[in-house]
């Protein structure tokens, strides 16, 4: 399957239901149903969705397909792929892209039990296991740093 990396360009809402449905069909393997609508109970409000971050679009057929995005303070934010895409390669473009368009690379980031081996792979190392409480309902997930 043939995909594209792009910047971001007004993406708020299909990046918003993107990361919906990631969490919610994505996780499974990892994270409780309870867990999965604690972490993503319905699709975020795509006017304040990913504002005041650097952010790279996966693009396949003019759907967004994946996103990665990062805080001036070099902290990955978001960073995931639709269900259908996952190990075809989509994540490792983002991130190549998004290393190759910032003056500072990230530094840190809050990663999903899903997302630590794909940053373990690329030289991060987890510091802390956290226990992260959402709506009442803890999600464990790894501060992990890139020195």
């Amino acid at each position: 399957m043939i995909f594209s990396i792009r910047p971001y360009h007004d993406d708020a809402r299909a990046c918003a239901e993107l990361y919906f449905h990631a969490v919610q069909r994505g996780t499974h393997e990892k994270y409780t149903e309870a867990q999965r609508n604690a972490w993503a109970p319905k699709i975020p409000d795509p006017l304040t969705y990913l504002a005041d971050e650097t952010c790279i679009i996966a693009e396949a057929d003019g759907k967004v397909i994946g996103f990665m995005s990062v805080t001036a303070e070099h902290h990955i934010s978001m960073a995931f792929v639709h269900p259908d895409w996952h190990r075809q390669g989509v994540a490792g473009a983002l991130y190549d892209q998004m290393l190759a368009s910032v003056k500072t690379p990230p530094k840190t980031v809050h990663a999903s039990l899903i997302a630590r081996p794909f940053f373990e792979k690329r030289g991060w190392v987890a510091v802390e296991k956290e226990e992260h409480v959402v709506r009442g309902v803890m999600l464990i997930r790894h501060l992990m740093r890139l020195d």
